[in-house]
């Protein structure tokens, strides 16, 4: 699966990003992380607050943190 982080690397960015990480390892699972912090490639997408997290290109979170049991869930759905 592939985990994109969106957010211009402001504390919460950085956190979700951390998180996305945290549930990576919790799932065992091969997932790649990207960071995405180009402001263009962000409104391209339809984000329209940070942070946001996307999983195989479906925007699943927006503006919030969240935390590594959330995303957790998200993995495994």
């Amino acid at each position: 699966m592939l985990i994109e982080v969106f957010g211009p690397g402001c504390a919460k960015c950085e956190t979700l990003a951390k998180n996305a990480k945290l549930a990576v390892e919790q799932s065992g699972g091969a997932h790649e992380i990207v960071k995405i912090s180009d402001y263009a490639a962000m409104a391209a997408r339809g984000i329209l607050s940070t942070p946001a997290l996307a999983i195989d290109g479906k925007l699943r979170i927006q503006g919030k943190a969240a935390s590594p049991d959330e995303i957790l869930k998200l993995l495994q759905a």
